[in-house]
């Protein structure tokens, strides 16, 4: 059996992936492959690395000390007032640099323990890039280039923007790396009964929701029998900002707790040492 780890995109809603991480490990179940996406790929490079639990406690440590400062520099104001100037990005994306290369420092694909695959997307086509060796920060600043807010990456030529405009959950990509077995860490509400919006701008995002999630769950309906799929269940964050980190430790912990519940259901028990 092919163990594969598929994290998705969501910013700093990482953290939740954190939890989910620790339980899985904790249970001796550790990937043979790694995809990710976005803030996904950010993580996914870091336990791709050496996926242990001394490697996931490392990254704890580098989130717990992450400030919106770190990420997003720009004011709100400021960033408003950007939107409408001359520029890629309301922030450049240095100190989004400055984060992953403390997260990955120095490494290449070839440096990790275990295969490892991230996707952004073409500005200029749309179609995805995927990135599987060379350097890591240039593909993990691809494919977290969040539009407007950070600028486009550009590699050989082309400019890139965040993944998750294209493949939010790329579960596909692990299938075709051989994963048999696939832990699915995602990071946003695929309810479809949410309540009806009453206002525009719950519409428009009700709206980018099915969007970012159709390919996903129709791939998801599309696993074949022979594989297994686990698709570990998040925990709500409402009222927390896109650019929030003061309740990282709160989301590590009950996302730890969640698919600690999960696992032990479908009887991954943790080992007793």
């Amino acid at each position: 059996m092919t163990t594969g780890f598929v994290l998705g995109g969501a910013g700093n809603m990482g953290a939740i992936q954190l939890g989910m991480l620790r339980a899985l490990l904790e249970r001796d179940l550790v990937p043979d492959l790694v995809v990710g996406c976005s803030v996904g790929a950010l993580n996914g490079g870091a336990i791709a690395s050496a996926p242990s639990l001394d490697t996931l406690s490392r990254l704890e440590a580098l989130w717990l000390d992450l400030t919106a400062k770190d990420v997003w520099p720009a004011r709100p104001l400021a960033g408003a007032v950007q939107l409408l100037r001359r520029r890629p990005g309301v922030n450049d994306n240095a100190s989004l640099r400055a984060v992953v290369e403390r997260f990955l420092p120095g490494a290449t694909f070839a440096d990790l323990a275990v295969p490892f695959a991230c996707v952004a997307a073409s500005l200029a086509t749309g179609e995805e890039r995927w990135f599987s060796d060379g350097p890591l920060t240039e593909a993990v600043l691809a494919s977290s280039a969040l539009p407007a807010l950070l600028p486009p990456v550009e590699v050989d030529g082309e400019l890139l923007i965040d993944g998750a405009t294209v493949n939010v959950v790329p579960l596909g990509r692990a299938l075709e790396m051989g994963a048999t077995r696939v832990f699915i860490l995602q990071l946003k509400d695929l309810d479809t009964t949410v309540p009806q919006p009453r206002r525009p701008v719950e519409v428009l995002y009700r709206a980018f929701a099915i969007s970012r999630n159709f390919r996903f769950l129709h791939e998801l309906a599309a696993v074949p029998a022979d594989v297994e799929v686990h698709v570990l269940p998040t925990v709500s964050w409402a009222r927390l900002r896109y650019d929030g980190f003061s309740r990282t430790a709160e989301l590590i912990a009950r996302s730890h707790a969640t698919a600690a519940a999960y696992l032990d259901a479908k009887g991954f028990v943790r080992p007793q040492r």
